[in-house]
């Protein structure tokens, strides 16, 4: 299989303790946690809670023939599934502190610059989500083609193939709506 996808790190190649895989790859699961939530504290909120999965699932993460691919499938479901648990959480404490969760002014004017794009990727994302996580993890978080390979479990090439195709479905996607 690493004839294959060279690119994809055995199990064996992997520390066995969790903590020790969590502390390599914590950079790149918030760097990947804040392109899509753009709030940090949301970010590293969803990257905790994907840790606290992966964890109750170490052994079979391990076993998978794509252990890191599979820690990233699980970090992207918790990073979509975030805002929706965070509306349920509100909906059974309704009368929670408004105050500490309301954002400020300049937060709300910072996410307004990256509305265009967010929709934008939302789209793709959900015509062609290989094609939206490779143009997230290269060019929102600055991954190599082999990094962006090995976390979405493909080869090198489909990375840099599903990449260009993407920033093309994209630019059309924008272009389309006039932004």
């Amino acid at each position: 299989m690493n004839e294959r996808f060279p690119a994809t790190r055995p199990a064996a190649d992997l520390p066995a303790d969790f903590e020790v895989f969590f502390q390599q790859e914590q950079k790149a699961f918030l760097a990947l946690a804040v392109s899509r939530l753009r709030d940090r504290r949301d970010a590293e909120e969803a990257v905790l809670e994907a840790g606290r999965r992966m964890y109750a699932k170490w052994e079979r993460i391990l076993a998978h023939p794509k252990p890191v691919a599979m820690a990233y499938t699980i970090l992207n479901g918790v990073i979509g599934d975030f805002y929706r648990r965070e509306v349920r959480a509100a909906r059974v404490q309704p009368f929670a502190d408004p105050a500490a969760t309301l954002p400020d002014s300049t937060y709300l004017l910072e996410l307004g610059h990256h509305e265009a794009l967010d929709l934008a990727l939302d789209e793709l994302e959900s015509k062609a989500p290989l094609q939206a996580n490779s143009v997230r993890l290269r060019h929102l978080t600055g991954l190599s083609y082999d990094e962006i390979a090995e976390r979405l479990g493909t080869t090198p090439g489909a990375a840099k193939s599903s990449t260009c195709i993407g920033l093309q479905r994209l630019k059309a996607i924008m272009t389309r709506r006039g932004q």
